[in-house]
């Protein structure tokens, strides 16, 4: 169920007037906008997963917690066509549904059990992988099937990310990455490439603009490649473990990584390849852990949410522009609409919220 609350002064002048909020049961796990129309997916620890059309003024309830052998979901992912919506969580269920008719039509997956710990779609493409334990699962949505799974030699897939192009799959492990390359079914993605990394891959993206890789690491270092084949960028005694990264591109056309170490935040911006020559922000603003963070539109193109209950925004340059909040609750999640037009987060204690950037949008944005 979603509300307008009443225009409330934000905390610093800022870009957000208004806000639009919704509750789940248990803590937010996921958020995702679809790509083309104003739509929500969010999906929460206690196994609650809904999907929200702003447009239509709907909300549907794809799963609902109370639901006989209900368990939580931790991986959330809508396809980038926006025909394909997936969550996945402890009980090793894919609930799985498709978005391109008048009302979202659940498809059944046979289950693979064990616990889902990550999933995430092929761009533009038909294939959705799924890792549990060491083992990486690919959905075929066209065929309707499970292809053979692929065994990670480096032990438990912490993360995935697919290339851009859509034709490499890379796992982060606790003994660095590994890549399949695509056909899977061909003889050379049985010997995936590996990158070392001398620490266990917490957080791993495939950037789309420009093209590089980057590692967030266990030992508090970010390691980035263009290539595959040697590091760009190796950061070092970062303020703590990286728990969240961003890899794009600033307003100002500016190349942008953000990571969040603990509770800071740190923003490298530059042009070309030479990374070390980039400039380094730090964001020192929080009082816990940062849990989310993203790139956004001009008007706030960097935003950190935190457990400490809130979510500022940021300008290029690292001047903190605004603070928002959702009812004091330690925030989980973060993600800004596909436009720039709005941001949504979610919180510990179920809640969420959507900020229209614009405060003379329609009613439901």
């Amino acid at each position: 169920m979603t509300e307008r609350s009443d225009p409330a002064p934000p905390t610093t002048k800022g870009p957000v007037s208004q806000q639009l909020r919704g509750r789940v049961q248990g803590c937010v796990t996921g958020l995702a906008w679809g790509p083309w129309a104003a739509q929500l997916a969010i999906a929460s620890a206690a196994g609650e997963f809904i999907f929200v059309d702003f447009a239509a003024g709907v909300d549907w309830p794809l799963h609902e917690a109370s639901e006989t052998g209900s368990q939580g979901f931790n991986a959330l992912g809508l396809s980038s066509c926006g025909r394909w919506l997936a969550a996945g969580g402890e009980g090793g269920v894919l609930s799985l549904w498709r978005l391109d008719g008048e009302v979202p039509l659940q498809v059944v997956v046979p289950a693979i059990g064990g616990w889902i710990d990550q999933l995430t779609w092929q761009p533009d493409g038909l294939l959705l992988a799924v890792a549990r334990g060491a083992e990486i699962w690919i959905w075929h949505s066209e065929n309707q099937g499970w292809l053979p799974p692929l065994r990670s030699p480096g032990g438990a897939v912490m993360a995935l990310s697919w290339s851009p192009a859509g034709d490499q799959l890379a796992a982060g492990t606790g003994q660095g990455v590994w890549i399949w390359s695509l056909p899977l079914a061909s003889a050379a993605s049985a010997e995936p490439l590996r990158l070392e990394t001398g620490s266990a891959v917490l957080q791993l993206e495939w950037g789309l603009d420009p093209p590089w890789l980057v590692a967030g690491l266990m030992d508090r270092r970010l390691v980035l490649w263009r290539d595959l084949r040697q590091s760009m960028l190796g950061v070092g005694d970062l303020p703590g473990k990286i728990h969240a990264r961003a890899l794009g591109r600033l307003p100002s056309g500016q190349q942008a990584l953000l990571v969040a170490a603990a509770e800071a935040g740190v923003v490298w911006s530059g042009q070309g390849d030479d990374v070390e020559a980039w400039n380094a922000v730090l964001l020192p603003f929080h009082l816990d852990r940062i849990a989310a963070l993203a790139l956004g539109p001009a008007e706030a193109p960097i935003v950190t949410a935190s457990r400490d209950g809130t979510a500022p925004l940021w300008s290029e340059a690292g001047s903190l522009l605004q603070v928002l909040e959702l009812d004091g609750q330690p925030l989980t999640s973060v993600a800004w609409r596909f436009d720039g037009k709005a941001l949504a987060a979610g919180g510990e204690a179920g809640g969420w919220v959507l900020w229209p950037l614009d405060p003379g949008d329609e009613a439901r944005p």
